[in-house]
């Protein structure tokens, strides 16, 4: 599992480059990315470096300024999985209030049956 920064930056990758390579400017990267994650030129590239070598990503060529990438399968994948396991692991306050409720009554049920049969005995 990534970090936030590094899966934000992988996200932001899926969505501007795709499965294809793609030139893209380093500033407009940076400027792509939320300003609270305090991402700079730095720890962008320390982020590609690790994506490149854990194969989310392809870069076919980078210079000073620009910067020639793709996204692979394994970003892909990883970036629609990560967003399923969050609205997976969403409850509602109902759900929990149900599961309380329901928890109070078999532990009270099972209770009453254990007083039932030591009186029988």
């Amino acid at each position: 599992m990534l970090d936030k920064k590094t899966a934000a930056v992988l996200d932001m990758l899926v969505q501007l480059v795709g499965e294809s390579y793609k030139v893209v400017n380093k500033a407009q990267l940076l400027a792509e990315l939320p300003p609270r994650l305090g991402v700079d030129e730095q720890n962008m590239a320390g982020i590609l470096a690790f994506l490149k070598e854990n194969d989310y990503i392809d870069i076919k060529y980078q210079d000073k300024n620009e910067i020639c990438l793709s996204a692979t399968v394994k970003a892909t994948s990883y970036s629609e999985n990560e967003k399923n396991v969050v609205e997976r692991a969403s409850i509602s306050a109902k759900q929990v209030t149900l599961l309380i409720v329901g928890v109070f009554l078999a532990a009270f049920a099972g209770a009453l049956v254990a007083s039932l049969i030591g009186m029988l005995f």
